[in-house]
Parts: C-alpha cells; sequence; structure tokens
C-alpha cells in the first residue's frame, strides 16, 4: 500500500465515509466528522502509521488529502 492509499484510508476511517469517496482533493470540512479535531485524529495515525512526526508549523499547512500526503511523503 503506498503512502496516498493509506491516508485517504486513514481520512476515510476517521470521517466515516467509504474509502472511493476520499480524493487528493478532499479537505477539512469536506466530511461532517472532519473538523479540526477529525484533522487532530488523522494526522495522528498518519503519523503512527508511517513511524513519522510532525512539527506543528507543517501540521498548520495540511489542508488537504495531497498536503496530507506530500508532508509523509517527505518524512520517508
Amino acid at each position: 500500500m503506498n503512502v496516498e492509499e493509506k491516508v485517504k484510508e486513514i481520512v476515510a476511517g476517521v470521517s466515516g465515509v467509504d474509502v472511493n469517496e476520499v480524493t487528493l482533493q478532499s479537505a477539512v470540512g469536506d466530511f461532517p466528522q472532519w473538523d479540526s479535531m477529525g484533522q487532530m485524529a488523522i494526522i495522528q495515525q498518519v503519523e503512527e502509521a508511517f513511524d513519522i512526526s510532525f512539527e506543528p508549523e507543517e501540521m498548520m499547512e495540511m489542508e488537504d488529502v495531497n498536503d496530507i500526503v506530500k508532508a509523509a511523503e517527505a518524512k520517508l
């Protein structure tokens, strides 16, 4: 499973939607469960899944799935 697929899976799980509904353009607020608390849960699960950690500044820049994928890939 590549980074994009795993991130989409995490977003879908936290947001309570089917993974097929999640695109690279999906962003905070697109799904009812993906609010600020959902965003933190997504970031935490991405960190755990890839054994990486993000700085607060990096977290603030993550607005959509593509941002999260790029940030994770940069850490790997």
